[in-house]
This record gives C-alpha cells, structure tokens and sequence, in this order.
C-alpha cells in the first residue's frame, strides 16, 4: 500500500495532473458556491538587486510572474517532495520489519512453502546474531515452523500463537521471534508521545524524579483510558 501511494505521488508531477487538479479544484469551488478560485498574484519588485557574478555559468534567478507556474513550482511540487520524502524517512524501518517478520504474522502459511522459501525466512537467527552469540538457531527455528505450522489455524495472529505455544510449553526459538516481534517499535510514534508525556510530567519542580516512578507515571499517562477503568 505504501509503495502504491508513492507510486500515486510520483505520477502527480506531470503537467497534465497539474492541470487535472487545478481543474477538479474549480468544479469543486463551483458546486460548494464558492468566490471563484484565484491563484495567489505573485509582487514582482521593480528594483532587483545587482548580485555580483562571479563565474561565467552562473546565471540570476528569474522571477515567475504566472501566478499558476509560481503556484506550480513553490507550492504544488514542494508539497509533492516534502510527501514522498516523509514516505521513505517515516516508514524506512517499517518496510525493514515487514521484510524481516513477515512470516510470522500468519504461520499456518508455511505448510505448503517450498524449503527454499523456508531457509530464507529463518534468516531471522542472522539479523538478530550479536557477533557469536544469538538466542535463535536458524536450523531450530525451521524445524520448530515446520511443525508449528500444522497445528495452527488460518488467520492466526501473533499474539495468539505465542499464547498456543505457552500453553504447551514447546518452539522455544518460535517464542523468542514472537516475543520480539511483538515488542518491537515499528514507528516513531511511540517514542514521540513518550517524550511529549515526559516534558509534562518532569517539570523544574519535579526534575529530581527517579528512572521508576517517572516510567511509571509516564505508563499511566500514555494508557489514561485502561487507568481510568481500574479500581
């Protein structure tokens, strides 16, 4: 889906889209009964400043008198590259997680995979090796899949396959990537409200506070609808 908006965003930048959009936007300022939609005029100086050239190929700015390309230029692609830009930076990492955790959002999928596809998935025991040491050994978590994937359902998250594996107390190495998996932040999201919860609640008169209560007041403040529930 990200990858369709970006491609979406990318064909935006012809001329002849440009010219759909401002086109759509009158229709649409018609039926609303709006003022006729004016592009901003854009001030053209009459005095320019004499900016010193010092090389041959360097040329002055020219200024854009047509209210529709200034608008073009200055506004409609700026906002174009500031989406794609924002596309790629805020979801880097999640494109990361998709590639590397895919595979355990639904198990009961491996059944019918080829060994070939099942090597490369149990990857995973690579990415999360520290020099020599690794909680996961690639060989287990294969074995371990191959017969987890027969006893689970179709459709069967995460969540509830680590609580099947609790219940039996077996795929120890399942049961760590689940537990990551599960424990993993994807996005930005949640360490930007942590932070914005943080400057709330540590203020000069409370900026003694210890690391436990402050992550404690700071649970409760994040998860305000679950603590006003308890008794």
């Amino acid at each position: 889906m990200l990858e369709k908006t970006k491609a979406y965003f990318e064909t935006c930048r012809t001329e002849e889209k440009f010219v759909s959009f401002l086109t759509d936007s009158k229709e649409l300022a018609t039926e609303l009964e709006l003022e006729d939609l004016m592009l901003p005029q854009v001030s053209v100086s009459r005095q320019r400043s004499k900016k010193p050239i010092y090389f041959t190929y360097e040329g002055r700015d020219e200024t854009i008198d047509d209210p529709t390309k200034h608008y073009k230029i200055e506004f409609y692609c700026y906002l174009l590259e500031i989406v794609t830009t924002s596309l790629d930076g805020r979801f880097n990492q999640l494109k990361s997680h998709c590639d590397y955790f895919d595979f355990l959002y639904d198990i009961s999928e491996l059944k019918n995979a080829p060994p070939d596809s099942l090597d490369t998935k149990c990857n995973l025991a690579a990415i999360l090796q520290d020099h020599e040491s690794s909680d996961i050994g690639a060989l287990e978590l294969r074995e371990e899949l191959k017969v987890l994937s027969t006893l689970l359902k179709p459709g069967i998250g995460p969540k509830e396959t680590l609580k099947f594996i609790g219940r039996h107390n077996f795929c120890p190495n399942v049961n760590i990537a689940l537990r990551i998996l599960l424990t993993l932040p994807v996005t930005v999201a949640s360490g930007e409200r942590s932070f914005s919860k943080l400057k709330l609640m540590q203020t000069y008169l409370r900026s003694t506070m210890s690391q436990t209560r402050s992550t404690g007041l700071a649970t409760i403040s994040i998860e305000h609808e679950l603590a006003d529930d308890l008794n």
